[in-house]
């Protein structure tokens, strides 16, 4: 008996290991057709992160309904933050691309943008420093599932509204691009074998100044970036190194009733468009110089949303969307 009672006491007193609280999130959503066609989509994840004894953070993540169940942990505090499993597949690069050079990498099958990997980041005293290593890449220019590494890393420095950048990837992010496909590798289609980019950036009040320069494009992009609100009324324009332009506007009638406009020389395409919003309700109608009219109705009831819309796209598709999400 005096075995037991001492056996509890010292029990009692040993610390108890902190259990972080685990959040449970997801959505399923349901397309239905005119057509006859319906599609569900279903998305669920476990998250928790807990504050350690020496200040740092802990976080993980697992997605569970991907076709390959995935996820990541990672560890913040004052020296950055690392993150293993589930990445960006072009974080690193990307980060130090401050010019915008290269566009954003992803699976031309798929639209995947993600591969297991470690990431590492870290800003101190204006400079970040980003560095990864990819493990679902195919460096070799031919179209494979085979796991091969990459490594890339960023670097950019940020004083007195400049901020200029470095970016380097040993092989391509995206694992589907091919050195033979003029389909998927060019300028522009994402981070390629041995890729360099150099960019500058700057803003001052309502304008933004682009320009990088990669390794495989011979032109050098810059872009540059207009954007104000006056009152009701909000304007953005920008205009790139190719002379094309895109100039948007938005004027506010009322709380409710919105109009707006998007100018694109890419195309020569001119669109209108009319939102209005009642409470829960959002009706929205566009339409295209070219003679696409868009028009939806959609209803938020808080973790749930119902949409109806018409796709102009030339099918007149007519299509109903019920989400919950958790």
């Amino acid at each position: 008996m005096n075995k037991t009672l001492i056996a509890l006491a010292i029990a009692a007193a040993l610390p108890v290991a902190a259990q972080a609280d685990m959040t449970l999130s997801g959505s399923v959503s349901t397309n239905y057709t005119d057509a006859g066609v319906v599609d569900t989509d279903a998305a669920l994840s476990l998250s928790a992160s807990e504050v350690l004894a020496n200040g740092m953070t802990a976080t993980a993540t697992f997605d569970v309904l991907d076709v390959e169940s995935q996820g990541s942990a990672s560890l913040a505090g004052d020296f950055g933050t690392l993150t293993a499993g589930e990445i960006t597949n072009d974080a690193a690069f990307q980060s130090g691309d401050v010019g915008g050079a290269v566009g954003a990498s992803d699976d031309s099958d798929d639209g995947d943008t993600t591969v297991s990997g470690i990431h590492f980041t870290t800003t101190q005293a204006g400079l970040s420093i980003a560095a990864q290593v990819n493990g679902a890449t195919a460096p070799t220019g031919i179209v494979t599932e085979t796991e091969t590494r990459g490594t890339q890393f960023g670097v950019s420095y940020d004083f007195n509204g400049i901020s200029v950048g470095y970016a380097y990837a040993s092989a391509a992010a995206n694992k589907d691009r091919t050195a033979t496909s003029p389909t998927v590798v060019g300028p522009g289609t994402g981070v390629d074998q041995a890729m360099t980019a150099f960019g500058v950036a700057y803003t001052m009040g309502d304008i933004s100044i682009t320009a990088g320069k990669d390794s495989i494009d011979a032109d050098t992009d810059f872009n540059v970036t207009y954007a104000t609100s006056m009152d009701a009324l909000t304007v953005t324009a920008q205009m790139d190194n190719d002379s094309e332009y895109q100039i948007d506007l938005a004027y506010a009638l009322s709380d409710a009733l919105t109009i707006s406009s998007e100018i694109d020389s890419d195309g020569g395409d001119t669109t209108m468009g009319v939102a209005y919003t009642s409470g829960d309700m959002t009706a929205s109608v566009t339409k295209t110089s070219d003679g696409t009219t868009d028009a939806s109705v959609a209803l938020d009831f808080g973790n749930a949303d119902l949409e109806l819309a018409r796709d102009g796209d030339g099918t007149g598709e007519t299509s109903v969307t019920y989400t919950v999400a958790f």
